[in-house]
Parts: structure tokens; C-alpha cells; sequence
């Protein structure tokens, strides 16, 4: 079976996987790797329409070079380009060896049709909340200046935007003026799409989408004032890219036994 996309090539998300070096450890009442082998188990028949895969962060929760590698090889399994983008449990020089090169890679963009794919940096190291800094905007000001396709969407892991979970919404991306100002002045640019809240919305602001995406890892219960974890399934997201500019999209939640 597959499940072919209508409109446009597809791009697949996933986030906050939050391994360890231990593939038995916990995190948050549930095992991070048990949960991904699920979803990786449900892909194939969305993956089969899939141009391309995106992991907007959290990959690994203990900073692990070990973890990382482990993830590497599942995500190389899948046969498709993927980009990945560090969360603020990641740790950066580990992430970066050991996704360095071949199709699995942590590169600024990607193009998926008539769309690229531009990844930001947000890690702010010893904080929760994320940012952009200086030569994340400049980063993401070339990748603008040398777009080649007519579309594009931006993938970061902290939204700049509340999602309606006051807890989350104060540990997002902090000063996300400059980042926003860049947004509404480039219609090219047609989504954010974010990871850390490991729960899914979808908005709309000034026209652009705003998606975020269920972990596969622990799932916490939109709309809670403080943390609060909620016994949902992982999932992840798809996205059909249109030619038109507009985007196609729903959550696939994955049982787990």
C-alpha cells in the first residue's frame, strides 16, 4: 500500500526523538526508541510518495555521540535525502560529526520540487527557550538571496509564535521579531515548521503557516498551563507541496503496542 500525494512532491517530519545512549532508557515515561521504531514501521507507505525527510530537532536528549550514530544509521534506512536541525537538548559538535555527509545531513537547505527547505539554528546552549543569532539571520538572508525555486518554508525547532500552551509558549524562540519581520516581508517564504512542543498545531499567521508536529517520542497535552504529559501515540507530519504555493498537510498518529 501506499498513500500517494495529490498535489506536489511530499516532504515528511519528524522531531524530538530524544534518544540516549542507552536504547533501553526512558525519558518522560516512555522509551524514546521503542516510540521511533513504531513510527519508522508506519512510514513506508507514506514514505513511497516522499521526496524528502525533515527532523526539526531534539534528535538525541543526553548530547551522546553514540545516540547520534544510532539515529544516523535509522534515518539512512529510509533511502530519502533528510535534513536534521539541532533542538535545545542537542549538542552540537556531536550532531554535526556524525551527520556531516552522504544523503542524511545536517545542510542549511534543500530543495523538494518547487520548494527549498531552509533549516535555522535556534540552540541556545545552557537555555531551554531558543534564538536566532546574528549569523543565523545572515545565514538565512543568503539562502534567501540565492533561492532558487519559486517557494519555500522554514524549519526550526522552537516556534516564534505561541501555539496556545502557556508553558510552551514561554520557552519558544525568544526576540522572534527579526526573524518574523524576514517572513512578512518575503512571500516566498509560505510556512514555519517547528518541533519542540511535541503536540501538533497548525495556523495561520499573515498568511504563512505555522505547524508544529507530535514528537515520537512523549506527547504533551496542548492548551496546559504547566507541563503536563498526555498518553497519546507518537506520529509524524506530512506535507504536499503545492505548485501554487500552498501546502497539503495532516498528522499521522502510530499506534504503539
Amino acid at each position: 500500500m501506499s498513500v500517494a500525494p495529490a498535489n506536489g512532491p511530499r516532504l515528511l517530519q519528524i522531531t524530538d526523538t530524544h534518544l540516549f545512549a542507552d536504547p533501553a532508557a526512558e525519558h518522560a515515561g516512555v522509551t524514546p526508541d521503542a516510540r521511533l521504531e513504531a513510527v519508522m514501521t508506519a512510514l513506508p507507505p507514506w514514505l513511497a510518495g516522499a521526496e524528502a525527510i525533515v527532523h526539526t530537532g531534539d534528535l538525541v536528549h543526553d548530547g551522546s555521540r553514540s545516540a547520534y550514530q544510532r539515529l544516523y544509521h535509522t534515518l539512512a534506512g529510509l533511502n530519502r535525502p533528510v535534513r536534521v536541525l539541532p533542538g535545545n537538548h542537542d549538542v552540537r559538535e556531536p550532531l554535526q560529526a556524525v551527520f556531516s555527509g552522504g544523503a542524511v545531513n545536517a545542510d542549511r537547505t534543500l530543495e523538494v520540487g518547487d520548494w527549498t527547505l531552509i533549516g535555522l539554528d535556534s540552540l541556545q546552549v545552557g537555555a531551554v527557550p531558543g534564538r536566532l543569532d546574528a549569523g543565523e539571520l545572515a545565514a538565512l538572508d543568503e539562502a534567501l538571496a540565492n533561492l532558487a525555486t519559486p517557494w519555500c518554508l522554514i524549519a526550526l525547532h522552537h516556534p516564534p509564535l505561541p501555539i496556545g500552551t502557556p508553558w510552551l509558549d514561554a520557552i519558544g524562540l525568544e526576540a522572534p521579531t527579526a526573524l518574523l519581520d524576514r517572513v512578512a516581508a518575503d512571500p516566498r517564504i509560505r510556512a514555519l515548521l517547528c518541533g519542540h512542543v511535541h503536540t501538533a498545531f497548525n495556523g495561520d499567521w499573515r498568511g504563512r503557516r505555522l505547524l508544529t508536529t507530535p514528537a515520537t517520542a512523549t506527547q504533551f497535552l496542548a492548551g496546559a498551563e504547566r507541563f503536563t504529559r498526555v498518553a497519546a501515540p507518537p506520529g509524524f507530519r506530512w506535507l504536499d507541496l503545492r505548485a501554487d504555493g500552498g501546502i497539503d498537510t495532516g498528522v499521522v498518529r502510530v499506534p504503539v503496542g
